[in-house]
């Protein structure tokens, strides 16, 4: 019944507004059309197989009358997008007239199947309905939701939103994925995400001046905690909270930079991420002045810049893997308080970027600024890549006095070189008696993990990490819930598995 009244109403105004073949019609690049809107939305959350109906408007202003060479669906997604113009169905139509001072009506269907698997039929589905007139192409976005989900902002790209919270408390479902196309502010709530959810952002740069001061240009795609905001990832071994891209095709897997990333904005406390993986954002996790996070048994992965970044903030990781960054993979700037125990930080992508970075930055103030006081302590870790030096310090006092830098690094495999060590160039000479002690300074050709690039970061047979490091009570299992050795455990957040 839907697909006769779609082309009767559109045979109707084909024959409403018949052409003279004998006219002259303006074609090609002289043509200049103008469309009801730039993007057609189906707004639609399909919880069974279906077909929705849109329609827009496409003008003529000029007095004669115009050809429009070729209309055509880009066909760039898995959802099926139809479209009637003027009579004409497609999936393709030719010579359209719009006659001069007229319009006529285009009718879009899109067909969604939500049961199809995610990387074949996206969360959010974008095409193009595209209009051909000589070497001149205009089009028309075309989005639809591609699959059962839960949308919390619909189709508001670049905007902000703020869940609806009952008693203090906002908890995302387990039985459907949640997808985010905008930004998500947390205030006065804590958020929770509990063990098998799934979470994918849509991401990019996008444009608000009324939120934002200057050009509003930022990068889409976030959770941000206020204040009096919190976010906990709540997963476990066996069903963790997963972050991604809201692209799962396979070419999507590995890619960088999707979206923005979690931030936790100044002051906001009782932040907790257990057993989760963050994967494609620009920054994974960045943890802004006074914030407080603690981090177990999670791996960031395929970040654009840092995987973890901190700003006179407290941050406790434990039991995570972080890998696959292109730019520094742990960085501290303008002091703070950074704990590392157990957790394995892999910096083998890109260049100039290192595993560690710290700095001790002066805030902006007045007169007689001292640096920001920065206290770290690493145990039983690993801070590995392809640099020379995988580490990276910058003490604005030069060593003058050590309370405003204060870092301790144990039973750790680290990586450092001359430069690092050389006393003349800035560098720490006494680094492994009084700053690293009991670590093991990692050569290129030392056996480390099983493969850095299939991304498998578990231990290899022969290497330097294994019995290196000192138990730890509050940490008996690894990432995977795999038992430590009580005696001589492995630096790291995996412990060696023999094979079989």
């Amino acid at each position: 019944m839907r697909h006769i009244l779609f082309c009767g109403l559109a045979l109707l105004l084909a024959l409403a507004t018949g052409c003279d073949p004998d006219r002259d019609f303006l074609t090609g690049e002289a043509v200049n059309l103008r469309f009801e809107l730039d993007t057609l939305s189906f707004d639609t959350v399909f919880t069974q197989r279906g077909s929705a109906v849109q329609l827009f408007l496409v003008y003529n202003d000029a007095t004669d009358p115009i050809m429009i060479d070729r209309v055509a669906v880009a066909g760039r997604t898995g959802v099926t997008f139809n479209f009637n113009i003027d009579g004409t169905e497609g999936p393709e139509a030719r010579d359209v007239v719009i006659w001069g001072k007229d319009s006529i009506f285009v009718f879009v269907t899109a067909e969604v199947d939500p049961t199809a698997p995610e990387n074949i039929s996206p969360f959010i589905a974008e095409d193009e309905l595209i209009f051909e007139t000589g070497n001149f192409q205009e089009s028309v976005v075309l989005q639809a939701f591609g699959q059962n989900a839960l949308y919390l902002n619909g189709f508001n790209r670049g905007t902000f939103f703020q869940p609806i919270c009952r008693d203090g408390m906002f908890t995302l479902p387990v039985d459907l994925p949640t997808v985010i196309y905008g930004s998500m502010v947390i205030d006065s709530c804590v958020v929770q995400v509990l063990a098998g959810s799934r979470l994918y952002f849509h991401g990019g740069i996008q444009k608000n001046t009324e939120l934002l001061a200057g050009s509003g240009i930022f990068e889409d795609g976030f959770i941000y905690t206020l204040p009096n905001g919190s976010l906990q990832l709540l997963g476990t071994a066996e069903d963790p909270v997963i972050l991604s891209t809201d692209r799962l095709e396979e070419p999507y897997r590995e890619s960088q930079g999707a979206y923005r990333g979690l931030i936790f904005g100044p002051l906001s406390k009782n932040n907790r991420i257990e057993y989760a993986e963050l994967n494609n954002a620009i920054a994974g996790i960045t943890v802004d002045s006074l914030a407080e996070v603690s981090i177990d048994n999670t791996v960031i992965a395929f970040t654009s810049g840092p995987a973890l970044s901190t700003y006179q903030s407290d941050v406790t990781v434990r039991n995570s893997l972080l890998h696959s960054s292109s730019g520094n993979s742990v960085q501290v700037v303008k002091g703070g308080s950074l704990t590392l125990e157990h957790t394995t930080v892999a910096s083998y992508s890109g260049s100039d970027n290192v595993a560690l970075f710290l700095l001790n930055d002066i805030p902006q103030c007045e007169d007689n600024c001292d640096p920001t006081p920065l206290t770290v302590r690493i145990r039983n870790s690993i801070l590995s890549g392809f640099d020379g030096s995988e580490l990276a310090f910058g003490d604005v006092t030069g060593g003058s006095d050590p309370r405003f830098f204060d870092v301790r690094i144990e039973n750790s495999v680290v990586r450092t070189d001359e430069n690092f060590l050389n006393a003349g160039l800035g560098g720490y000479p006494d680094f492994y008696t009084t700053i690293c002690r009991d670590c093991y300074n990692l050569q290129f050709d030392d056996p480390l993990f099983v493969s850095v690039r299939q991304d498998s970061f578990q231990l290899d047979s022969l290497s330097v990490a294994r019995d290196l490091s000192v138990f730890l009570p509050e940490l008996p299992t690894d990432l995977v819930d795999y038992p430590r050795d009580t005696d001589t455990p492995d630096a790291g957040a995996l412990e060696y598995q023999p094979e079989g």
